[in-house]
């Protein structure tokens, strides 16, 4: 490969790290070849996550989308590279450079589509109408985008699975790469001790639909009676009345609620000082493709982890199966809120189990979705095939 240049209308931050971390190891990976044109948008994207940005209204967020990609479409006509890689959200540039007289200049096309503009906006979030002319042009705008990609890579071979039959795309376009977080300092890193009975669980989230945030509650409601297991929640979003309703009502003293968007290492350090860690409890359709953010820093911290009996979460024990390793975290059913008391009660009570999970956990994260795994899968993606 002579040159690759990255293009993107983003935010590089380790509040969202996967585009941070992998265009640091393309870089490392490409050297001298490896060249970046990146507009970054505002702060608030990073801060919030981008469709929470967009929902704030932040006129100033869409006139810097708008410019970064007038910029990006500037420079890419003046210039050329035998591939290219386009940081997420890049459809209306993978669109861009589709066109017969821009795809000449690049000839491979990579992009890091992480999650669908479309399935969020509309499938997930029902923030448009399926049947909406909003909607329809989004379609076929990600769809579009998606054609003109040499390679798609997204996060699960769950999302490659489904995207391929949502845009009517043979699998082999789609390349499942783990997400990047940033490496963690060795005090942190370092696996801590849960012992007490007294169990803390804490759940981070931004509280859209495949969180589950109503299974939680339900669950903590449940536990009112049982002085022994405390609840940290951290995040804010769609499901967010529901936590604040039941708040209201109760004043349950065992239930902190750290509302809004907090730094990673405060993010961090709550977690350390937790029990038991929650996962992904929606019972939609998207719930069932996705490993979060959240999850990967639980296992990477060797932390006892309970989350939804999702197709992701079964496929990741049948790797660990073939890996010859302990499963990494305690399976419910989706939307159960009987069946999670139950598993974190049998937690508290099996102080052994949850350091057994933790260890798992760990060992399935420096196997699998560490940053040499990612750059295993870099290699593999950017080899001519």
């Amino acid at each position: 490969m002579k040159s690759f240049q990255v293009f993107g209308v983003t935010q590089i931050s380790d509040s969202y790290p996967n585009i941070k971390y992998k265009l640091t190891t393309l870089q490392r990976l490409l050297g001298d070849q490896y060249s970046e044109y990146v507009m970054l948008s505002t702060g608030s994207v990073a801060a919030k996550g981008f469709f929470a940005a967009l929902d704030s209204g932040l006129l100033t967020l869409v006139w810097r989308f708008l410019v970064g990609h007038i910029k990006v479409f500037s420079y890419s006509i003046r210039n050329r590279a035998e591939s290219v890689y386009v940081c997420y959200p890049g459809i209306v540039i993978a669109v861009w450079l589709g066109l017969p007289f821009i795809r000449k200049r690049y000839p491979v096309v990579f992009l890091d589509a992480f999650i669908s503009l479309y399935d969020t906006v509309v499938m997930d979030r029902k923030i448009l109408k399926e049947s909406g002319v909003l909607a329809k042009i989004l379609y076929r705008l990600e769809k579009r985008a998606f054609e003109a990609a040499t390679v798609v890579i997204v996060d699960t071979p769950e999302n490659a699975s489904y995207y391929s039959k949502l845009f009517g795309m043979p699998s082999e376009k789609f390349h499942a790469m783990p997400l990047c977080i940033p490496p963690l300092s060795v005090e942190i890193d370092k696996p801590k001790e849960h012992t007490s009975r007294h169990v803390r669980c804490i759940f981070v989230g931004t509280l859209v639909p495949l969180q589950g945030i109503r299974t939680i509650v339900d669950a903590v409601a449940l536990l009112e009676g049982e002085p022994e297991i405390d609840f940290v929640c951290i995040g804010d979003g769609q499901d967010a009345d529901y936590l604040n309703s039941y708040l209201a009502r109760t004043s349950n003293p065992r239930l902190t609620w750290h509302r809004g968007h907090y730094s990673t290492d405060f993010i961090l350090q709550q977690i350390r000082d937790a029990d038991i860690c929650l996962g992904i409890f929606g019972d939609g359709p998207k719930a069932q493709r996705v490993l979060p953010y959240k999850i990967y820093y639980y296992l990477t911290l060797g932390m006892p982890v309970v989350t939804a009996m999702t197709d992701t979460a079964i496929r990741i024990l049948a790797e660990c199966q073939s890996l010859g390793t302990k499963r990494p975290f305690l399976l419910v059913p989706a939307g159960d809120p009987q069946s999670l008391v139950n598993a974190i009660r049998r937690l508290r009570d099996n102080p052994d189990e949850r350091v057994e999970l933790g260890a798992s956990g760990a060992e399935y994260f420096h196997r699998v979705l560490s940053a040499s795994a990612i750059e295993q899968s870099l290699r593999a993606m950017l080899e001519p095939k």
